[in-house]
């Protein structure tokens, strides 16, 4: 029970690192590329960083008690020989958990849009305006419920490999962050750029 205990807290701290590091980074680049562009949004932003680290426990608990059922009981289909499968089933399995999440992000992100959902739970993450690099987890605890039940559950439904599966977290913390707020700062340069505008 102790180990259990631990590997959740541990995972807890992994996540919101994870956020802080990711949402830090774009914090930086924001404050490099648009000096003054968060002037005046401190409470918004304290307040985007305490609902991301709660959201960091919601996901990293499950998280952390799946992963020492793993390592433990062998509950999950996570594997460490690289051998186990072929070669080509590490960037499928890559791919079909990126697919999965991002399937099951798009409808339940949807349903979070109806009134009543939106008003108990997403309108959280919308009152971030402008989203600032720190929303990229800022969610009440219903709609931080419905992410964090992803990865856990599909690692007992897919074989997936250890370095794989970090790779997986990595792309969705990164595209998280990127999604919630990167593309607004730097997305119209982008665009200019390539369309000979800029």
């Amino acid at each position: 029970m102790t180990a259990m205990i631990f590997s959740a807290l541990a995972m807890t701290a992994i996540v919101g690192v994870r956020y802080l590091l990711s949402s830090g980074g774009f914090a930086l680049a924001t404050r490099l590329k648009h000096p003054g562009l968060y002037r005046g949004l401190e409470p918004q932003m304290r307040r985007e960083i305490g609902w991301s680290l709660a959201s960091a426990a919601i996901y990293g608990i499950p998280a952390g008690v799946v992963a020492w059922g793993w390592q433990t009981h062998g509950w999950t289909r996570i594997y460490t020989d690289v051998d186990a499968w072929p070669l080509w089933y590490l960037p499928a399995s890559l791919l079909a958990y990126l697919l999965a999440h991002d399937t099951w992000f798009y409808w339940t992100h949807r349903w979070m849009h109806r009134p009543r959902p939106f008003r108990i739970a997403h309108a959280v993450h919308h009152a971030s305006r402008p989203p600032t690099a720190w929303a990229a987890m800022s969610f009440h605890p219903v709609e931080a419920i419905t992410g964090a039940v992803v990865i856990p559950a599909l690692v007992f439904l897919i074989p997936i490999h250890v370095a794989v599966l970090g790779l997986v977290l990595t792309i969705m913390t990164v595209m998280g962050s990127a999604t919630t707020w990167g593309g607004k700062c730097f997305r119209a340069r982008l665009f200019m750029d390539q369309s000979g505008g800029g």
